[in-house]
């Protein structure tokens, strides 16, 4: 492998870098694997009843059993937009763009979706905004998932950003696994982070991903804390 004018220098720099590259990868389907030997998680709390937020079902009450549709593994992403919240994180926003492109792909394996804890009609609102059309959105406003689940602290509008996977097995539906940090939780699958690794500039040096919107809560209560 080599590329118009390239020096010496590069090319040996290049291939010492891609056995790093290879390894990273190698690392990574090795964790996955690990994951996937997981025991038994615990049953689902409850068949929670959430509100579709998508705008052609919305308000509709939906059963946490019913969005596994014909799967048996279920990826739920909580995304941070409480009740009060003026708008919702920049960051699951960004993450979020990603996913409703996303969804055909996966859902072709396994069910995927999103929730927040804010209402219905805001949820459905800011889709329209951000021209998510693909994932099935929901809204958690009545529920106790998010608090159950830890996607939540103190109080509804501390919300946090939190992926779960669910399984149906032996009749019942169990947890398999969720983020349990708050750095990079889902970095791997973050796509403004991961392309702007490939740069030389690297990644900005940045709270969060650059948008076309400010959400005050978050500036607020999150990211203005001593």
């Amino acid at each position: 492998m080599s590329y118009p004018n390239e020096s010496p220098d590069y090319r040996a720099a290049r291939e010492a870098l891609l056995k790093d590259e290879q390894e990273l990868v190698a690392k990574t389907k090795a964790v996955a694997a690990k994951r996937r030997t997981l025991p038994r998680g615990g049953r689902l709390k409850e068949d929670y009843v959430f509100q579709w937020a998508n705008e052609v079902k919305l308000g509709q009450d939906v059963k946490f059993s019913e969005l596994f549709g014909q799967h048996d593994t279920l990826l739920l992403y909580s995304f941070m937009f409480g009740p009060n919240w003026d708008k919702p994180c920049p960051s699951c926003t960004s993450l979020m763009d990603g996913f409703d492109r996303t969804w055909y792909s996966v859902n072709q394996n396994a069910a995927f979706a999103a929730i927040a804890k804010a209402q219905p009609e805001r949820i459905a609102d800011w889709a329209r905004k951000r021209g998510w059309s693909q994932i099935p959105l929901l809204s958690g406003y009545a529920s106790t998932y998010q608090a159950d689940y830890k996607c939540q602290a103190e109080n509804d509008d501390k919300q946090l950003p939190v992926m779960h996977v669910f399984r149906k097995q032996g009749g019942g539906i169990f947890h398999f696994w969720g983020t349990e940090t708050m750095s990079n939780h889902v970095d791997t699958v973050w796509a403004y982070w991961n392309l702007m690794d490939f740069t030389p500039e690297g990644r900005p040096n940045l709270d969060t991903p650059p948008q076309n919107f400010r959400s005050e809560f978050l500036e607020k209560h999150y990211l203005n804390q001593d």
